[in-house]
């Protein structure tokens, strides 16, 4: 059985910002406008088409990157790399660390948890292998935000008329309870309410 490592992100076609593309998922969320993202099925397909054929003849430990200009502005690295636990470096024994189902990969070094889950059908598709996991993402759908380190309300100014408000954080777009002004949260509030994701990597077999 071979695996692939994964580090894939693109341009948001809305406003350009890097998107991080941590899992098979079909839709996509921006964090810097917020926009829904759509990524098809055949440009998974069109992507990923070489990495059945190309992954294995690469050394063990070793990888590729390239730029893509396509449906996407994308940067792609696959690698012909087990899965190992993020935080500590240790590769998985998955004959061992891992039983059929969705769940958690608990590294007996660290005590961190990777997720794991069976490939879904449209991406065994997409890729034409006989792939049956997923390891370093989360199921399509399941939302693992990074949390952020403002906890409760943010008092901020309203920039019209000076009236103190109460933020939330839930829209970015606010309106001022005294003046009625529509207020868009600067970036640097913004971004502190809602962290931006990390990029990471994952990891398919075929």
């Amino acid at each position: 059985m071979n695996w692939t490592l994964i580090e894939m992100s693109i341009d948001c076609p809305e406003c350009d910002a890097p998107v991080h593309v941590d899992g098979p998922y079909r839709t996509l969320l921006c964090s810097r406008c917020q926009s829904n993202i759509d990524f098809p099925e055949k440009v998974w397909a069109d992507t990923l088409d070489d990495v059945p054929s190309e992954v294995p003849g690469m050394e063990p430990g070793t990888g590729s990157g390239s730029t893509i200009f396509g449906h996407f502005n994308m940067r792609l690295t696959t690698g012909n790399l087990v899965p190992y636990c993020i935080e500590c470096k240790r590769d998985f024994n998955m004959g061992e660390d891992y039983s059929k189902g969705s769940g958690v990969i608990t590294c007996p070094r660290c005590g961190s948890e990777t997720p794991v889950f069976p490939a879904p059908q449209w991406f065994r598709n997409a890729i034409k292998g006989n792939c049956t996991l997923v390891v370093g993402a989360w199921p399509e759908g399941e939302t693992h935000e990074p949390e952020s380190d403002i906890s409760g309300p943010v008092a901020y100014s309203c920039p019209q008329c000076a009236g103190s408000l109460r933020i939330n954080g839930e829209d970015r777009l606010v309106e001022c309870e005294y003046c009625q002004t529509n207020i868009y949260l600067p970036d640097d509030l913004w971004l502190r309410l809602h962290p931006v994701k990390k990029k990471t990597r994952w990891f398919f077999n075929f």
